[in-house]
């Protein structure tokens, strides 16, 4: 379910997801949605060596490449899109059940 928020976003942010709805024909927020999704992976795999993503760094790189030289179709961005946000739900549902674990502990 998506829920509707206000976000202030610098200029440059702004102007780098107009490019990207542009290039990948997707709206601002599913662009936004996408890269606070990486955002999530990078960072749940750095406080949780043990989480490792369906995501493989190779397949993401080439398709980047791909889609940096105008290669990338817009079905293959569609479809990495979704591989990114489960792998992002995925990942945050593992923090959310860390923080759980450790209230739990503080509150025995």
């Amino acid at each position: 379910m998506l829920k509707r928020y206000q976000v202030l976003l610098n200029d440059w942010i702004e102007d780098y997801v107009k490019v990207v709805t542009e290039k990948y024909d997707m709206s601002f927020s599913a662009v936004i949605r996408a890269h606070m999704a990486l955002g999530i992976i990078f960072v749940i795999k750095a406080l949780y060596p043990e989480y490792k993503p369906n995501l493989e760094d190779k397949e993401f790189n080439k398709l980047s490449v791909k889609a940096a030289k105008g290669k990338l179709e817009e079905a293959e961005a569609h479809q990495l899109m979704s591989k990114v946000l489960f792998e992002a739900r995925k990942a945050a549902e593992l923090r959310l059940s860390k923080n759980k674990e450790k209230k739990k502990k503080l509150h025995n």
